[in-house]
């Protein structure tokens, strides 16, 4: 996780701010179907990353007693952007400055988001912690 987050910085500086949106997608995508691949064997997982977002959502909600549903809606809200972002659905043209503010925001969100999709692996985790990979 560190060294995408590493590269995306380095992507980020360079000024490729295309190239950390899309490197925050793959990695956004790589964990939501790690998440689901280890929590949810038993589904075909989804290819696009915003159903793959919404099929882990659909799970924590269903598995996780008291967590605000404001805060799990983050994940399908950062996948959209993210999407869009990548795909350039963007409503709006944006200058420079305002592509690398959105490239910093993209790469903030996806680590934030992958970090607490991190928490619930490790939580849940049928070994207990010692089971799951490093994340450093």
């Amino acid at each position: 996780m560190n060294r995408y987050l590493e590269e995306i910085d380095s992507r980020i500086t360079a000024g490729n701010y295309e190239g950390a949106v899309t490197l925050a997608y793959t990695s956004l995508e790589g964990c939501l179907k790690a998440f689901l691949r280890e929590r949810c064997p038993e589904l075909k997982i989804p290819e696009e990353v915003v159903d793959l977002a919404k099929t882990v959502r659909s799970h924590l909600r269903d598995s996780i007693d008291r967590y605000p549903d404001e805060a799990l809606a983050m994940l399908t809200h950062i996948a959209h952007m993210i999407d869009r972002t990548r795909n350039r659905f963007s409503e709006s043209h944006f200058d420079e400055e305002a592509d690398r503010w959105l490239a910093v925001f993209a790469r903030d969100l996806v680590n934030s988001e992958i970090r607490l999709l991190l928490h619930f692996m490790k939580e849940r985790a049928p070994g207990g912690a010692d089971d799951l990979p490093d994340q450093t």
